[in-house]
């Protein structure tokens, strides 16, 4: 693990902290203050030197074998670090060039000057083991502001086990619970979830990393470096980007945005969802693999989808269509759709899984100059006493409609106003996205989607909403308050990015100056309004 310089970081922490509130702060003031809290006087705090990194390392050699760390920092140049370590606290015992010291707040510890490099452990064998890590880990170029490099077979061989058993022990632990819970994973999502920790024995190593920066934001990082002709080094080369579809930008602002480039695997999922049918039926189940198969084989796979949480969950969904022999079978199959079809075609996703999902309709109907299909759904779910799922589709189920816009792809719109949004889908532009088309903080969920295969932005100040939607009358009034105070975007954004090479894929979380501005102007809101926490009780 290591921090190149931590000055940086907390030049760029106190930089966002000032985006979020116009409060006189000052990075000397903070690190004094960090520093106290920490229990280190203010004559040791004038000796160290923030500039140059602060590093360490933990090794493990076996279950019933505590971990061992020992950490390496400078002292200005000059110091002298025998006076310096002398300062520490009281020196007890001299091994060579290593000294064991009593300190005054951390109990003993042994140290190991090399420079103006000082390296500590809290026991001889830390030192022994993990100190030569410590200093390698300072002398490669570090870019983020920490960085932690893990390697899951070493972790693992630590623990007693290896990866795979961990792999295989956490899925039956969740299986266990989700049954016990009485929502036992449906088989689609079993897939998914077996296959993404899957992915855990293609780890040679995982860099887990924190980024702080006055113009980007907080970005929370982990880079996957996958094993040689593993399967994850193969999805770690996908760079291919979907852009936001330019018929998605309606006159509201999004909620939630996804994008998606990961072709195949969008594909996959509706292979494994067609096996899943009857092998033999009636024509229900013939409707219904005829859907499936026009999916399968008529889609790119990629995808584009725009959301609101208010007044209730609605989403559009673009997928891109092969071609026009393409488009024309989906079209076929999609307007053939019936009640009994959909029906058949649900069941095998939701039987056992806890979920009891009823079509309430299924229909074709005429949206302007589009020929759609019009379906209903009913949601329950076990252990939802409190109506949730209810009150996020509507007491009258979840309205649901597809059509062909454009001749090259499928679109699909839900929730609330879905029907007036598919007919605008149908007359909005296609092509390649003009920068006037966006509307709202589309604008920004466009800048800020860069080069992710798969992307996600969701407006924090939407999901507020939301949570006052689904506490309807019973909701917290401090809540609804807090809902009425976010006049601006508070966005959090993410995803996954390849590398040609296959080396590294990696995934992040990034909160954008716009979001942690957003944060402070509540906090100031909520003090200036006099409100008290969230979740706090009151007296009377």
């Amino acid at each position: 693990m290591v921090a190149p310089t931590l000055d940086r970081a907390l030049e760029s922490g106190v930089a966002l902290a000032r985006k979020a509130a116009p409060l006189p702060l000052d990075a000397a003031a903070v690190r004094e203050m960090a520093f106290g809290q920490m229990g280190v006087p203010p004559e040791i705090q004038s000796q160290l030197d923030l500039a140059s990194p602060v590093s360490g390392a933990m090794v493990g050699f076996g279950h019933n074998d505590p971990i061992k760390a020992a950490f390496a920092f400078n002292v200005k140049p000059g110091v002298d670090v025998a006076r310096f370590l002398g300062s520490i606290g009281t020196v007890v015992e001299r091994r060579g060039p290593v000294l064991v010291i009593d300190t005054r707040s951390s109990g003993r510890g042994w140290f190991l000057p090399v420079g103006n490099v000082i390296v500590f452990a809290d026991s001889e064998l830390g030192l022994v083991q993990a100190a030569n890590l410590a200093l390698d880990a300072r002398r490669g170029t570090v870019k983020d502001d920490v960085s932690v490099i893990v390697h899951p077979d070493g972790l693992a061989r630590a623990s007693g086990t290896d990866v795979k058993t961990a792999s295989e022990r956490l899925l039956n632990e969740i299986d266990e619970r989700s049954a016990a819970n009485g929502n036992k994973l449906g088989p689609e999502a079993r897939v998914q979830l077996h296959e993404l920790i899957g992915y855990a024995e293609d780890l040679a190593t995982v860099e887990f990393a924190l980024d702080l920066s006055a113009d980007k934001g907080v970005a929370l990082l982990a880079r996957l470096h996958a094993k040689p002709a593993s399967k994850l080094e193969g999805v770690s080369r996908g760079v291919a980007t979907v852009p936001i579809d330019p018929a998605l930008f309606g006159k509201d602002e999004a909620g939630v945005v996804v994008t998606s480039a990961y072709a195949e695997r969008t594909l996959e999922q509706l292979r494994r969802q067609r096996s899943r049918l009857p092998e033999k039926g009636g024509k229900d189940v013939v409707a219904a693999g005829n859907l499936m198969d026009a999916l399968a084989n008529g889609l790119t796979g990629t995808l584009s989808m725009v959301g609101r949480f208010q007044p209730g969950l609605s989403l559009e969904i673009i997928y891109p269509l092969k071609d026009a022999t393409s488009a024309a079978k989906l079209q076929t199959a999609l307007l053939a759709s019936d009640r009994a079809s959909v029906v058949a075609m649900l069941r095998a996703e939701t039987t056992g899984t806890g979920v009891d999902m009823k079509v309430l309709k299924a229909q074709k109907e005429n949206i302007g100059k589009l020929h759609a299909t019009h379906w209903t759904l009913a949601f329950t779910m076990a252990g939802d006493t409190l109506g949730i799922i209810k009150k996020l589709i509507g007491k009258g189920g979840l309205d649901i409609y597809g059509a062909i816009v454009g001749g090259d792809r499928l679109a699909f719109t839900m929730g609330p106003g879905a029907k007036a949004r598919l007919l605008a889908i149908g007359a909005g532009p296609k092509g390649s996205t003009p920068k006037d088309s966006a509307k709202g903080n589309l604008v920004e969920a466009t800048a800020l989607e860069g080069g992710r295969s798969l992307y996600y932005y969701i407006d924090l100040r939407d999901a507020f909403g939301l949570a006052t939607t689904l506490g309807g009358a019973s909701a917290d009034p401090r809540l609804k308050m807090v809902a009425g105070m976010l006049k601006t975007t508070m966005p959090v954004l993410g995803g996954v990015t390849g590398d040609a090479s296959g080396r590294q894929l990696t995934i992040d979380l990034t909160i954008p100056p716009s979001c942690i501005a957003g944060i402070g102007g509540l906090v100031m809101g909520m003090m200036g309004g006099g409100a008290p926490p969230l979740g706090a009780s009151s007296m009377k």
